[in-house]
Formats: C-alpha cells, structure tokens, sequence
C-alpha cells in the first residue's frame, strides 16, 4: 500500500471511488430520517449538493428547539451514521483491511508508543487574565470596559461576559491545576496553547512532523511558564499524523498524561480531509474517555453555521429591523428584491428560533467536519462529561482570507455591525472561555442547545437583523473595493 492509502478514510462506493460528498447525504440522511423521515428523502436527491447542502444541515438543529431527546438523538445517530462508514485501513498478515471508525482503536492497537520531548517554560506564570485587542493588552478595568462595549454592541452574549469576568476573578483557574491539556492541531491560529503554557498549564501538542510550529514554539519557550510536550519518532523528530498513527497517538497520551487530559480539536484541513481529521479525532476523545484517560473535551463552534439562539437575541434583532428608516438603503433593496437581498435574520415571533449562517462558500465537507464536533459534545454533556463548546467569533485566520471571497467578505463585514476578530484575540478569550468551563462547568438546562448559546461570541451575526448570507454578498462587493 501507498502511504496516502493507509489510515482514516472514506468509505468506497460501488466503483471503488471515495467520495466525500455521498459520505455527507449518508449522514446527513440517516440523522434526519430519525426525526423526520420526508426530509431524509429528498437528501439523495439534492443535485447541486454545495448550495443544496444548506437545508438538511439546517434541519437538523431545527428538529431538536424544542426537544432535548431529538436534538440527542440527531447527534448520535449522525455520529454512528459517520464512524460506522468512515473507515482505518491498516494490514493484517499482508492482507489490506477496512474496519470501521467505530471499532477501528478497538481493533488496531500500536506497534510501538512515540518518545516525549518536554520543553519546560522559565517565565513567570500570568497571574491576570489579559486579552490582547488592537495593539493592547486588556487587563482589569480595560478589560471589563471592552466586555461592556461588546455585549452593547452584540457582539458577544452576555453569558460571554459574565464568564470572562468570572475568570478575572479567579486567576488561579488558568493555569488549569490538576489537568493537562491535549491539543490536535498545536499550530491553529485560533487554538488555545500558547496561551494556556503563557498561563503555566501542561499542554500535550498533536501536529504534523512537517509542521513548522514545532521550531516556533522551541523559540517562544522563554515566553511559557508551562510545559509542552511533544510525540517524536525513534530518530527523536517531532509530530506525529492524525491520520495514519491514530493507533500511536491513543497509545502516546495514556503514556504521556501528567494529568487527567481534556481534549481540545482545534485542527483544520481543505476539503474532505477536514472530516477525515473529525472522524479521527472523534474514534480518539472515545477511546480516551472510555478508560479515564480523559475527562473531559474542548470544541470551537464556528458562527458561520446553524444554532438555535435564545428569545432575547431574537428580539435584539428584531428590534434593530424595526428600527430602521423608511429611507434606508438596506430596506429598499430588500423591497427591491424580494428578499434577496437583507432579508430578516429570523421569522417573526416569539421564543428560541433558529440562526442560520451557513454560506455556500464553505461548502458541506467543512460543515460536517465542525458538526461532528459538536455532535459529539452534545452525546459528551449527556453521558456526564465536562465539555467546553464555545461559538467563536469570525476570526481573518490564514483559512479564511486564502478565500478571496471571505475575506472580501470580512473586510466589509463591518458595514453590518459584525466585527471581525484578529486572531490572537480570539485566542486569548476563547483560551479563558474554555478555563471558565472546565472550572465552573456548563449551566443546568432545559434543553441541550442552550450548552452551545451560553456563552457566545458570535461577533455579531446573531443580533444583527438581517441573513447572513443575504447581507454577506453586498459585505463581499464593499471589502473588494475596499481592498
């Protein structure tokens, strides 16, 4: 076998071809068909499923806003519907085997456990939380200031606020005590690790053996107070691959944990390969959980998907459409074209309702990638784990502005009242997010979508009062002029 051949990957139809887009119908299909099986039947008819993918994704979190059992059910039902069909192709007495996700670190066990290099910081541990914003450190009463303006201009949810508050007070919190941390994607923009070693925490760092960030971090040790530990091979080289080792990885963080480990995915990949990462990270935070390994898991939910969003924030939004003049611009397009263009961001009413965001541009393999995140939390929270979920700002992260489209979009996202986050803001507030949640945990509630709106920072897609995705167009024109 080739090694692009071994590994996580996806199921074969019946011409021998792995398809991604067939992957996603399946699952999106057999989730649906568990609540509403008419809908499960037009999925394998949607032709142009890049653009047609939108509905059944969003179908999904609209089934469960009143139900806590369906919105359950939903997730694992798509999560058994994805591992019993994404498969491990490993050798077995010279013979080529597919098992599936869902049996697959049950089956194939490691050869050989990787080494551990540790990089012990020698700086002094923060003892405030600080957050870094337009060329500032924010710290005590800045800090509480630039909460305030946010939640003023919803851009974060109050719960954000009074969370991050919570963490200013409790200093002690970010150095995580009697945890470690274990980071897949070490390198990501958005993830949590510099500033949890800046904060003295253990972090256990998951990257490719190609990567870069294992030189960058090596030369930002004098910054970290904590320690940083690394997988290496038999010639002591760093990293290791998600996606051919999953084997060796399970058996290198049960040998390396100094503590009880949270999970934190904070990966990211180009296509199909985004959902072969989730699918492998998923088959691990089970087996890891399954022993005690790890007690707990940490998920980023990006706001450019569908979230049931709570009546107040309807009503924000509903009250800034009302607001507006008969002369505005925005209202006389949306007349115009029939609402095309700056359609309303929720039907009227009153009560939780459904925000969608999702775009075509991102596209379902992306989609389904950060689902099976989230899918995978809400089955975590049921099972009684500690879960740390934070819908993230939208973040002009490397991923993004590559996307000529999204970051024309990003550059004119303002226009909307959205701001758009640098990514080491992001870093640093969804970082002490993530150390309030494993302290304090989540709120007591009703139903399961309330775990994923505590606490949001959705950069102000959520109040706005107009689509994204009918505003997000007319976004994209200013920001290519701007640019």
């Amino acid at each position: 076998m080739t090694p692009n051949s071994t590994g996580v990957q996806f199921p074969t139809d019946s011409s021998g071809n792995r398809s991604t887009g067939r992957l996603a119908k399946q699952v999106v299909a057999d989730a649906l068909a568990t609540v509403d099986p008419s809908a499960a039947e037009r999925v394998p008819a949607i032709k142009d499923w890049r653009k047609g993918y939108i509905q059944p994704f969003t179908e999904l979190v609209s089934v469960g806003v009143a139900d806590s059992a369906t919105w359950d059910g939903v997730a694992r039902a798509a999560l058994d519907a994805l591992q019993s069909r994404m498969v491990g192709v490993h050798e077995v007495d010279g013979r080529t085997v597919e098992t599936p996700m869902s049996d697959y670190l049950a089956v194939v066990t490691s050869r050989s456990t990787p080494g551990t290099e540790t990089i012990q910081g020698t700086a002094t541990p923060a003892r405030e939380l600080s957050i870094p914003y337009r060329g500032e450190e924010l710290t005590g009463a800045d800090l509480r200031d630039r909460l305030d303006q946010w939640v003023d201009a919803g851009v974060i949810e109050p719960s954000c606020a009074d969370a991050l508050r919570l963490v200013q007070d409790n200093p002690e919190w970010l150095s995580l005590p009697g945890r470690a941390m274990l980071v897949l994607g070490l390198g990501s923009e958005m993830g949590p690790a510099g500033q949890l070693l800046k904060w003295g925490a253990d972090v256990l760092g998951v990257d490719l053996p190609s990567s870069p960030v294992w030189d960058r971090f090596r030369d930002e040790s004098s910054t970290f107070a904590g320690r940083l530990h690394i997988p290496t091979d038999a010639d002591g080289r760093a990293g290791i691959d998600l996606l051919t080792q999953l084997p060796e990885l399970a058996a290198w963080a049960r040998a390396a944990a100094p503590a009880p480990l949270t999970v934190g995915s904070y990966f990211y990949a180009d296509g199909g390969t985004h959902v072969q990462l989730s699918s492998a990270a998923d088959a691990l935070v089970v087996d890891l959980l399954k022993d005690g390994t790890a007690d707990a898991l940490a998920y980023l939910a990006t706001p450019m998907d569908t979230f049931v969003v709570p009546s107040d924030v309807r009503q924000a939004s509903d009250a800034a459409l009302a607001a507006r003049k008969t002369t505005d611009i925005k209202k006389v397009f949306g007349t115009l074209t029939r609402g095309k263009l700056f359609r309303r961001n929720y039907e009227p009413g009153s009560g939780p309702t459904v925000h969608d965001a999702l775009v075509p541009q991102q596209g379902p393999n992306y989609t389904l990638a950060k689902r099976v995140q989230r899918w995978r939390a809400t089955t975590a929270f049921a099972d009684g784990h500690t879960v740390s979920v934070n819908v993230a700002p939208a973040t002009d992260t490397h991923s993004v502005t590559k996307n000529k489209i999204l970051a024309a979009t990003y550059k004119g996202a303002h226009a909307f009242g959205i701001e758009i986050f640098h990514p080491p803001t992001s870093s640093a507030l969804l970082a002490a997010l993530m150390v309030h949640d494993l302290n304090v945990g989540r709120p007591d509630v009703a139903v399961q979508w309330e775990h994923e709106s505590y606490g949001a920072a959705s950069g102000g897609l959520w109040r706005q009062p107009y689509l994204p995705r009918t505003a997000l167009p007319v976004a994209a024109l200013l920001g290519t002029v701007k640019r």
